[in-house]
Formats: C-alpha cells, structure tokens, sequence
C-alpha cells in the first residue's frame, strides 16, 4: 500500500517516502510518542496475508531487533495498524555505500575504513548467529561523520516466500521458500556461488558479499556484472576475478584477503570475518606489511605464475612455507617469539573432514608444538588418523586407526591415545605401533587426558562419569558419579592441570534448565579427597593452555580465560582468541587444542550441517519437499508414505521427534521433553511411534500415537541405553542394541513384546548395526563390517525360537547401507559407497534365501544423510546435503601475544 505524508500507523506519523524494492515500502517517519525520527518497512500484502509467514518473521524479527552494534542499524520493533504490518527501523541519515561508489574508486585508507567497520558489524551479527544474506552496497549507510551503518541485517530470511521477482542491483530476489534446492535469494551481483545455486547457506556467504564490496570500493567497478541476473549469476560462478582492476597501492596483505574471501569453494573461504576484521586493521596500521616481511614475498610469487588458476595451488603452498619458516624460528630459539605478534595461517588437508559428527577426530596439537593429528574420512568410509609434522609439507596417515575418535597427547608427544572399537588405545608416533590399553567404551566416548604420571583419565561414554586407567593398560575406575538429581546428567571431556592431580570437566546435561543450574567447567581431583567445584558455567570443553589460561568455547568463539592454578581459581576477564571455532553443541565439545610453546590449532565448520528432503524415483528423477532444511538424523516414512517421522536436533542440540506432512510441508512436534527423543519407527498399521528417550537418564523404548494423541507409554525400560533399529511389522519383536552388552561395539539384540525377553540375534566384535525386519518377519537384513568394509548381510530370524543366530548370506558386493525390504520381501535395496541406489532380487525355496545380483538403479546427486523407501520401492525419500570437503586447520602462533 502507498503511504502519503501526513497518514498515521499506530503512533508513528508518516514524513516522506524513503524508497522501495522486493522487501517492502519504506518511509520516513516520526515517532510521536518518543519525539523521534524512524524508518518504517511496510510489508508486502503477499507476506501479511500468510499467519504461519508472519509469525515466522515475527520470530526472526525479534532475534534481529536483539542486535545492538554501532555499525548495525537497529530494528526497534514489528508491528501492525489497520490490517498494515511494518518493522519500525532506525533512521541513518548520509548516503548508500552503493551512490558514493557513482562517483568513483574510494582512496585506499577510505575503503579499508569502511570495510573495518562492516566487518565489525557482520562479526557481531555472526556472534548472534545472524546472517545478513542480501549484504550490498545499497544496504551500507554512510553518516556523515564518516560511522557507517548496515541495514536489513537477516531480513532477506525473515521475508522468505515472497513471489519471484527479477534479480538485480537494487532488489533482492525472493521466491518461494529460501531453503529449497534450485531456490535463490540474494542480490545477484553480489550473491555468493552457492547462494546463486540455491545451497542452504551459513555465514560465509556474508565473507564472499564482503570481498565483492572491498573489491568494488578500491577498484571502482563491479566485479561480476552483466546485463541480466543470470549474466551475474554465471559470472560468480565461472569466472575468476580480474585481479588486475585492483590498484597498486592496495596493501599486499588485502589483495591476499581479498583472494581468501572470493574463493568459489566456501569451504576453502575465509570461515570467519573476525579474521578479515584483524588483517583490515594491520592493514591500516602497516600498510606495506613491512613488520611480516611475508606477504609482499608471497605475492610476488603469485604473480610470478602469470596464470590466475595456479594462484590457488600456490598460495597455500606459500602460507605453509610461512608457517615452517616461523616454527623452524620456535624451534632454533626454544619460544614463541619474544615480539608483542601473533601469526595466523591454514593448514589444508589431504581428504574429507567430519569434524562436527558426534564421534569425531577434531585436530590436536602435541604438547611440544610439532604434530597435529586429526581425522580425514577413510575409504572405508570412517575416520582414520592422519599426523602433520609442522616442519615438513606433508601429513601421513596413522594404519590401523580406521574408526579411531578423539585423539589426544601423551605428556611427552611420543604416542597418541584415541577410541577404537569400543576400546581405549594408543599409538607410538615413531614406530606405528599400535596397542590396546583397555578402558571399555561405547561408540560415543567423551573424550580424555594423558598425565606425567601415565594414567589417562576419560570419559567411556555419553552418560557416565570419568574413569582413570594407567597408560600401560589395566582396569579402569570410575572416579566422578553424576549427580543423579541432574536430568540426564554426565561427566565428560577430562583434561590435566599441569600438577597432573587436579583435571577440568565438563559436567553436561541436556535439560536446558539444569545445565544453566549445574551445567559447566568442573575441577576435580584423582584423589577425591574434596567434592568437584564449579569454575565455569559454560556448557564448554575446556583445557589448560600456558601461560595460566582456560581455553573454552562461548558460542562459536573461543576464550581464553585468565587462572590461578595453585588455587584453582580463574583470576580475570574472558578474552575472545577466535571466532567460527567449530563447536557441537549437541556434545558440548569445542574443536581446538593448544601446546605448550603457545601455538594453537583449531577447526572452523559447523556440526549438524543442513540437508534437504527430496523424493526419487526409480528412474532417479527428482520431486523436492516442501519443507524447511534441517539437520535430518534419520527418518522413518509411514506405511502408507504420507508422513514421515523425523529426528532433528532442538536448541541444545539433544534430538526431537517430529511428524511431517510430506505433502504439506507441515513438521509437528511429536514428543515435548526436555531429553534426548531419537530413531522413531513406526507401527506396521501407521497408527503409533516407537522412539528412544533420555527422560530417566539412560535411553528406553516408549511408544506414543503418532496423531499425537494419549500419553507415553514405556515399551522397554532398561540401566542402559538402547539405540532402536526396527520394530516388526506385527508389532511382536523389536531390534535393537543395547549400549554396553558387552562388546562395546554395535549388536543386534531382539526383545519380545509378547513374551518380554531380550537375546542377541547376533553380537561381538565387529560391528552388527542398521537392523531391519522383512515384511513376514521370517529375515533380518543389517550392516556388518567384518568383512573389511560396511556390507549388507540377511540372516534367518526363528520365530518359534525367539531370536537365533541363523543361516546368513551377504547381500552387497561392493560395499552398503541403509537396507530396505520390500513389502511382498521379493527386493531388498541399499546405497553402495558411491551413493548409487542398488536393487537384489530375493527368493526363498525351503527356507533358504536365494539372492540375485545387485543392480543400479539410479545415482544419488548429492552426499545422503538420511533415507527410506516406499513399501513398493517406486519411490525413495532422502535428506541429502552438500558434499563434504576437506575444511583446513587453522593455526595461531604466539596466540597470548594478542590478549
């Protein structure tokens, strides 16, 4: 609607017109209640007629209003007059970044000031998890004092659905649903590669918009132009920049950031603008970076090549040789340089990192300062460890560690410990040998600490407390006891002071009010002589790091944080070291290590990256959902393929059971619990759900209707934890495996609804896992990798007999997951490693199975994180998401010289 001056919304008197694009109308007016001067959004009647739109912006609106930063201007409100919503905004007064930039090159002191603070701006943003999404020059005011300001931050999202419209310099293009593949959402010229592609996006589609608007301002042309949206589209995404625009005055150390935020590949981007922020203000202070006698040398080298694409495969190569330069200098002197400079640089590496699963391999650093280990996807498909010397360009792979999770240091940097197969071992770094020391665990270990004396201190598992064992091997002890008034409560994350008597932990709960209660960093004693004393309520994996630091997460940022270790007291204010540290906050574990000559590494990322929902068919042909992204754990389709029963982690990471209408696009919340909820399976008849809770502490079987209706009701309460597989059709059996039966490893293990018995159908050492009941409940298909690999096998189930190890046969030939019976048990099909959908012909004669040869169906686009078949295996639903890469280490030396 047009407003004209004079018309009233509520208390704000409408002055003049201040413009308009995709996202609405926008006025000047006054606030005469406050004796103000604000803007005013009128929002487009295409949005305000939708409830379910406006109460999703309404949400977003008030994480934005929460945004207070002098370079960010201020959402104060959302309201409605008359039928009419609108956002009430600060008012700037000066001129768009975007009409300055008509007039010409900004001077390279200019232009590094207002990237300065458009920095600051996304880096507060980022902090609150806010993305701006649609960052152009037409969204940065200039005051005229010079303090720029950065409107509609996160608007782009909160008006997501708008209709289509075209894309271009001033208006962003919204369509329908922003989280679908194939759907954009952005100002062309200025979207990053895989917004223009329509992948789910995180913050450094932000760092790519940023370098295009630094680029612009110093060399006075738009970088990707054309005459249509998809002429700029197609440029972001097949051409490379024109280096040569830039001037010659601009600082070595920018044209190096500028390369390190307009790389295609985000994964190789810069991660975190705090970064930029850092070098645009060394910049400022020394622009020739005369004091690092590094950058002018490194871009030398570049240009030497002549050629753009060998400046990607140099540049890397010239930021390692930097790093041994500095740490072949740490070694000659015995220190960190005695200078008040830090240095921060990547390391890439050499395959696919999964640093954000739940049972991962994050980087750390020896003791010494001069190995990284850290995990890169196996061909097997699990984590193997991987060791980079910091004096040499090369890592290597540790044989004999596929599988192996959260690694950590022997006091003197000789051998490394890690989980592996359900058990505590370590590996002699020289030699490569490899032994067990003991220590039981389950398949989600929490992590441990290595002290002078030989004892390592860990936690086995997700719901314990810690334990000790020596080094050598032995019989562990459990030393701390949850408290068992704590939901959910457990102990996890154990690390040495240096006294190698006292240990941090982190005491962790998934109930939001107890972790703010009881939740935190924990200091406890081998000893037990005093009862564990909260030093920090951070929900935070925490170490020592010289010089008298606690270095734990906040966020997606990690401080450091000053501590008397003689008292065990922290002594002083949190300091910020990195921002875009990766941190799971599913398992309260922070991706960083630190040595005692002051280096420390850490990963960047984020866990429970986004997937999409998308039917195939068995042609391979694609169908998407209408329905939001989401970090899909697994799902469950109902008989009739209507709905869907999906696990998706909630605000504390904890995962939640939700029903979605598959052809609505409608998720509803199943289970209301402030416990872990996981792996719903539905009841033959679709009438109920069967899902694994937290409630009591450990992991039972309830059951619930799947309408929402009636109450919870326990199926199977047991003193472990359960991870649910299946439940037969007829409702008689279910498959599961019970954490901590014996093996440490995955079984598969029946219960009796009938008969209320549980016996392993198959269990030991290696892995039996991914149950699944045929359709006459007479055959179990499951996943195995005793034969080297993850294979698919089917095995007799005896009916009469309860549960017995029967006659098995291999399914796969070349590798398989995720197995899927037919509903007349006449196909079973699974996904091979190369994500190719296989098919196996089944025919039973006397009661012996005879398989045919697997068959491709089809091939998978894109990496798959969840999935279910239809019961006629006409249709497959999966959540997939973007490939994964190889995400580089990040490495500061001298880190406490910047705090």
């Amino acid at each position: 609607m047009a407003l004209e001056a004079g018309d009233k919304l509520g208390p704000y008197e409408i002055l003049s017109p201040l413009g308009a694009g995709g996202m609405g109308e926008v006025y000047l007016a006054r606030d005469t209640k406050l004796d103000r001067q604000v803007a005013i959004k009128v929002l487009p009647e295409t949005m305000t007629q939708d409830k379910e739109r406006v109460a999703r912006f309404e949400r977003e609106a008030k994480l934005l209003a929460s945004l207070n930063h002098p370079n960010i201007a201020t959402i104060h409100g959302f309201d409605d007059s008359g039928g009419t919503r609108f956002l009430v905004m600060e008012y700037v007064e000066g001129e768009t970044l975007g009409s300055h930039l008509k007039k010409g090159p900004v001077a390279v002191e200019d232009a590094l000031d207002i990237a300065k603070q458009i920095a600051e701006a996304l880096e507060a943003a980022h902090g609150q998890g806010v993305i701006h999404r649609d960052l152009k020059p037409a969204n940065v005011m200039i005051r005229s004092d010079g303090t720029i300001k950065v409107l509609d931050f996160g608007l782009a999202k909160a008006m997501a659905d708008e209709p289509s419209g075209a894309a271009d310099a001033n208006s962003p293009t919204i369509t329908v649903n922003y989280t679908r593949p194939g759907v954009v959402l952005g100002t062309a010229a200025y979207m990053s590669p895989e917004q223009a592609r329509g992948r789910a996006l995180d913050k450094r589609t932000d760092i790519w918009s940023f370098g295009i608007m630094l680029f612009e301002c110093l060399a006075g042309e738009r970088l990707f132009q054309g005459e249509t949206a998809n002429d700029s589209m197609g440029a972001i995404m097949h051409k490379d920049p024109d280096w040569s625009l830039l001037p010659s005055s601009t600082p070595p150390t920018i044209q190096l950031l500028l390369r390190r935020c307009l790389t295609k590949d985000r994964k190789h981007r810069l991660h975190d603008i705090a970064d930029a922020r850092i070098e645009l203000e060394n910049a400022i202070a020394d622009p020739t970076a005369s004091s690092l006698g590094l950058a002018g040398a490194a871009l030398r080298a570049e240009r030497v090549t002549g050629v753009h694409g060998v400046v990607t495969r140099v540049l890397p190569w010239v930021l390692m040789i930097a790093a041994v330069l500095v740490a072949g200098w740490f070694a000659m002197r015995g220190g960190p340089p005695p200078s008040s400079a830090s240095r921060r640089l990547m390391i890439p590496v050499p395959g696919v990192t999964e640093y954000g699963d739940l049972a991962a391999a994050p980087p750390a650093i020896s003791p010494d300062g001069r190995f990284i280990v850290f995990g890169v996807e196996a061909p097997s498909g699990e984590t193997r460890l991987w060791i980079r010397p910091l004096n040499d360009f090369t890592a290597r792979s540790l044989d004999g560690t596929d599988g192996a999770a959260y690694a950590f240091w022997s006091p003197d940097s000789r051998h490394v410990a890690f989980f592996r197969r359900g058990r505590l071992r370590r590996i002699e770094i020289a030699t490569g040998r490899e032994q067990a020391i003991g220590g039981e665990a389950s398949s989600s270990p929490r992590g441990g600490s290595w002290n002078a004396r030989g004892q390592i201190v860990f936690a086995p598992n997700a719901n314990t407390g810690i334990h000790v064992i020596n080094a050598a091997g032995g019989e562990a002890r459990q030393i701390t006891d949850p408290d068992p008034e704590i939901p959910d409560g457990s102990h996890r994350w154990p690390w040495f002071l240096p006294d190698g008597e006292r240990f941090l932990f982190t005491v962790w709960t998934n109930d939001l009010d107890a972790q703010e209660k009881f939740g935190g960093v924990y200091l406890g004693s081998l000893s037990g002589d005093q009862e564990p004393r909260r030093l920090l309520s951070d929900p935070s994996s925490a170490i020592y790091a010289s010089p008298s630091h606690l270095l734990v997460m906040r966020g997606d940022n990690l401080v450091a944080i000053p501590f008397d270790t003689r008292e065990g007291k922290i002594e002083g204010e949190a300091a910020v070291i990195a921002s875009g540290v990766l941190y799971n906050r599913a398992t309260g574990y922070g991706a960083f290590s630190a040595s005692n000559d002051h280096t420390l590494v850490y990963a960047g990322g984020q866990a429970f990256l986004p997937s999409t929902l998308t039917w195939y068919d068995r042609d391979g042909n694609r169908t998407a959902v209408p329905v939001e992204s989401a970090a899909f754990f697994n799902f469950r389709l109902a008989p009739d393929a209507s709905r869907a029963a999906a696990e998706i982690p909630g605000p504390t990471g904890d995962g939640e059971v939700w029903i979605i209408d598959l052809a609505r696009g409608v998720r509803t919340r199943l289970i209301h619990s402030a416990s872990e909820n996981s792996d719903p399976v539905w009841s033959g008849d679709g009438s109920q759900i069967l899902y694994a809770t937290q409630d009591r502490g450990v992991e039972d079987l309830f059951v619930r209707f799947a309408d929402g209706s009636g109450t919870m009701e326990p199926m199977l309460v047991d003193d472990m934890d359960m991870v649910l597989y299946d439940w037969s059709p007829d409702g008689r059996y279910i498959a599961y495996w019970p954490l901590g039966s014996g093996s440490g490893t995955p079984d598969i293990w029946i219960y009796s609804v009938e008969r209320e018995t549980t016996e392993p159908l198959i269990a030991g050492e290696p892995t039996y896992e991914d149950a699944r009941f045929s359709p006459d409940v007479r055959w179990v298909t499951y996943v195995s990798d005793d034969s080297g690999r993850r294979e698919v096998f089917v095995q007799a189930f005896g009916e009469d007999a309860g549960a017995r190890a029967g006659a098995r046969s291999q399914v796969s030939t070349e590798g398989g997951e995720r197995p899927h019976w037919r509903d007349d048990g006449l196909e079973i099909v699974y996904i091979d490693p190369e994500r190719r959908l296989m098919a196996v012909d089944v025919e039973e004669n006397d009661g012996k199975l005879s398989l045919g040869t697997p068959r491709e169906l089809f091939t998978f686009d894109d990496p798959v994180q969840a999935g279910d078949a239809t019961g006629d295996h006409l249709r497959f639903l999966v959540a997939t998401r973007e490939e994964a890469q190889s995400e580089p280490l990040y490495v500061i030396l001298n880190w406490p010289a910047d705090h």
